[in-house]
């Protein structure tokens, strides 16, 4: 069996996460979704999903639980986003999956598997993307797959007309409108356009030179 396990997607979903969980017997994302989109886009790929909510996930995600466990081929996992905060008996889990320090790491102790497959979603320069594919075929027989996601985007230059694509994008975003759309409006990546949404929501009062030198 084939799970595919994520973290701390920040709001974005990339493509290359979507194509590999779309081979996956099922989803697992240890917290820090951002919006309810996102797990309606995680809904659409898999039916059989667990999800745990992490300190990011505000009033929309009030009905998610803060920890799950899950039983598969006869192996006990307990998910959590931050372990500091786990506050219930896991002796019994043989793995405990959790998020929140966008590390990739993955510890045996006393014998139980720790695993964090890091961020896949939105991260801070220089921060490797990163999720994970966990197989298992029987009872204490499991290995984790780290996936490592290029960051070419990250590199990419900013379009000459940023000036006007972020004053578009402002005007959109006072519209209601969806970063996705934005995106497709102003011909721009989706991260550019989430980045522009996010400082323009995040920074009341911020004018174009603003948000210009925070995306910078």
């Amino acid at each position: 069996m084939l799970i595919g396990i994520i973290s701390d997607t920040h709001g974005l979903l990339r493509q290359e996460v979507k194509d590999e969980l779309k081979k996956m017997d099922m989803i697992i994302h240890a917290g820090d979704i951002d919006r309810e989109s996102l797990l309606d886009e995680l809904k659409e790929i898999s039916s059989s999903l667990t999800v745990v909510r992490g300190n990011a996930d505000k009033e929309w995600a009030e009905d998610l639980s803060e920890s799950a466990w899950v039983e598969i081929l006869g192996n006990k996992i307990f998910v959590i986003h931050n372990k500091g905060k786990i506050s219930e008996d896991v002796g019994d889990a043989d793995i405990i999956i959790y998020g929140h320090t966008h590390k990739h790491s993955l510890v045996e102790k006393d014998g139980q598997i720790w695993f964090n497959p890091g961020c896949c979603g939105k991260r801070k320069k220089d921060q490797e993307v990163s999720f994970a594919v966990l197989e298992i075929r029987g009872k204490k027989e499991f290995d984790f797959r780290k996936v490592v996601i290029g960051n070419n985007e990250e590199t990419e230059k900013l379009p000459k007309d940023i000036d006007k694509i972020i004053s578009k994008a402002m005007k959109l975003t006072d519209k209601g409108k969806s970063f996705e759309e934005i995106a497709k409006s102003c011909k721009i990546s989706e991260e550019l356009a989430e980045s522009i949404c996010r400082m323009y929501l995040t920074h009341p009062g911020v004018d174009v030179a603003g948000i210009l030198q925070r995306i910078s």
